[in-house]
């Protein structure tokens, strides 16, 4: 047969049938019962239909296609079966949702077939129940309304069902709170509402998520809860460096109360059954103000003893539970006292690393869990891609094997969120399509890219999918051990030094990294330069031919292009610190004058960006150490010219 058929994420089942024919220039939906005739109608189903063809223009007949839509027991609650014979498109479903990815299906055709279609079959419903993202809003970047509505939209193309909003700061306003956060800008409960509404009538299930141990600092380093700190003032380590607070006190009752508290504020906003408690990395915990606890009972047991709690404080709620799972496959003895209604959402991001000892651990004892790979876009700037792409096929082969209920990408905003949003596209893709279909989505890497240019992008170059990927390939070229970053995003963020230190410090970090949980690989880095030069004049000339039918397409190029000049900038610093083809003071000098306006550029940028599709609170911490290394450069340069003057 040489007809193909373009859809993403790929169907379980594809059957052909002689021929291709024109579909009408509309649809008209005919419905088996009242039951099949409601549902059609309240997802819209004609509407959608029409619309889709409206888009894509003229060229089929002017007459209408029907759409016979059919209730089946018996299907998949998610799975649908849809047909095309040449004379109409007939629909069959158990659930409305089957229903809603059925439409999906029509509405992708449209866009990648336009109005021929060859004849076919498909029966098709996914491998994980749970397909879904995981949105890092704790870090500063909280998107506006309109854009999370962007991100729901392009999550319901792809058949996720499932959406984190992940909080680790004051990204919910709450009312109790507000007062010792001024500068934030939170996500407020009316629009959590109507983002929640949105979401359900796309069949994404808007799940809350809000720390309630560990990686509490934004909220430890305000005074009115300093003292609920396991390390109030810092934690010390064998080196001398102290971390800041960043866990919770668990026997101290006022952390409960104030779990509580953001509880019976946050949860009645949103439908979902679940919320994610987190209760990952509490650093220093049972080493602090919680010790003697620690000591009578253990830190395993002390974690669940406190867990447990949360777990009563969810429950009250209705809620059911989400906890990350490095506690508890670190420490094994803790699984029996899992109760039945917590899913561990088990995370590894490094593609040296498979899920697949925690998922036979998980399953073997029976303990709910998802899959939680990531996009490997924070602390990247434009992405780690090929770890990423083994990372998520890692993790949907495993899952699958062992039974995980879901899969979650997770798109963290370490290092300042740096990433532009479509750094992530790829990695969004090829998890929805490894969730979906296991088998042939999680390595077919041709189709995710072609999805990611024809649909996400809506390149008429044909290039952007391609480009995406090799965005975050710069990293290759750098040749640093660093784990779970770049050597460029970790070179920005630390700031201007003597090669010396550099090398110094860096060994700490791996150090630190060990005592905090880490693998500590030594630090080693063999930076190739002139290469790396090559890549971003390459880059930014495929960027500059990119065709975008999007309404936001001058801002994706712009957040691309600044990106790219991050990266670049990183590169220049690299050279700087490195003294690579600067002979003499005088070189340094002008290549520091460089650097100095070339980032005072980049900031002004940044910052526009931000405000294209973000809120102002946490912009000034997230461009904070960009503003610091600017401030060396200002600095570097006057003792330049004062040693001139001498």
């Amino acid at each position: 047969m040489s007809e193909t058929l373009n859809l993403y994420p790929p169907p379980k089942k594809l059957e052909w049938a002689e021929g291709s024919s024109a579909i009408g220039s509309s649809f008209v939906i005919h419905a088996q019962d009242e039951q099949s005739e409601r549902i059609a109608f309240e997802l819209r189903l004609q509407e959608r239909l029409n619309a889709a063809a409206a888009r894509i223009g003229g060229g089929g007949s002017s007459d209408k296609t029907a759409v016979n839509v059919v209730r089946r027991e018996g299907l998949h609650p998610q799975g649908y079966m849809a047909e095309w014979d040449g004379g109409e498109v007939t629909l069959f479903f158990g659930e409305a949702e089957g229903l809603h990815y059925a439409a999906v299906t029509l509405e992708q055709l449209l866009v990648r077939h336009g109005r021929r279609w060859p004849h076919f079959r498909i029966e098709d419903e996914p491998d994980f129940p749970v397909r879904g993202i995981m949105l890092d809003i704790g870090r500063g970047k909280i998107p506006k309304l309109e854009t999370l509505y962007a991100l729901v939209d392009r999550m319901s193309a792809l058949k996720f069902n499932h959406l984190q909003l992940y909080m680790e700061g004051f990204d919910f306003d709450y009312n109790e709170f507000r007062d010792s956060f001024p500068e934030a800008t939170p996500i407020t409960a009316g629009e959590f509402r109507l983002l929640d509404a949105y979401a359900n009538e796309r069949f994404v299930d808007l799940v809350p998520s809000q720390n309630c141990l560990g990686h509490m600092g934004p909220w430890l380093a305000k005074p009115a809860f300093a003292d609920l700190a396991e390390h109030p003032g810092g934690q010390a380590t064998p080196l001398p460096v102290k971390l800041p607070p960043t866990t919770l006190n668990p026997t101290d009752p006022r952390s409960l109360e104030l779990v509580g508290k953001m509880f019976d504020e946050l949860l009645p906003h949103f439908a979902s059954g679940y919320v994610n408690v987190n209760m990952d990395e509490p650093f220093g915990l049972g080493r602090g103000q919680s010790k003697q606890r620690a000591d009578e009972i253990g830190v395993p047991r002390l974690y669940m003893e406190y867990a447990s709690k949360v777990f009563d404080i969810a429950r009250s709620h209705g809620k059911r539970i989400l906890m990350w799972g490095d506690i508890v496959t670190k420490h094994k003895e803790i699984i029996p006292l899992l109760p039945p209604d917590v899913t561990v959402l088990d995370w590894n991001y490094d593609d040296h690393t498979s899920f697949e000892a925690h998922c036979k651990l998980l399953s073997e004892s029976g303990v709910p869990f998802f899959v939680c790979p990531g996009t490997s876009t924070w602390s990247a700037i434009t992405g780690r891609t090929d770890n990423m792409l083994a990372n998520i096929a890692d993790a949907a082969r495993h899952g699958k094997a062992h039974g995980a209920g879901g899969l979650i990408v997770t798109d963290w905003g370490d290092s300042g969120h740096w990433q532009p949003p479509v750094a992530s596209y790829p990695a969004y893709a090829l998890a929805a399509a490894a969730s979906w279909h296991t088998a042939k989505g999680a390595l077919d890497h041709a189709a995710m890219e072609q999805y990611v240019t024809e649909c996400m992008l809506r390149d008429g170059s044909g290039a952007a999918g391609k480009l995406t990927l090799e965005l975050g390939r710069y990293y290759h070229l750098e040749n640093s051990t660093l784990e779970n970053m770049t050597y460029t995003s970790y070179l920005l963020n630390r700031g201007l030094s003597s090669r010396e230190k550099l090398e110094s410090e860096t060994q700490m970090l791996v150090q630190l990294l060990v005592e905090i949980g880490g693998r500590g690989i030594p630090f080693a880095l063999d930076y190739r330069y002139e290469e790396m030069q090559d890549w971003l004049r390459s880059r930014e000339e495929e960027l500059s031919g990119l065709r975008l039918d999007l309404p936001d397409a001058e801002l994706i190029k712009e957040e691309l292009r600044n990106a790219l000049r991050l990266v670049a900038h990183g590169a220049g610093l690299h050279r700087y610190i490195f003294g690579l083809e600067l002979p003499d003071a005088e070189a340094e000098r002008a290549w520091l004058a460089h650097l100095q306006a070339d980032l005072a550029d980049i900031i002004e940028t940044f910052n526009r960006l931000w405000l294209a599709r973000n809120r102002q609170g946490g912009l000034e911490a997230s461009a904070r150490n960009l503003y610091k290394l600017l401030g060396q450069y200002e600095d570097r340069l006057r003792d330049c010219e004062a040693k001139k003057e001498k």
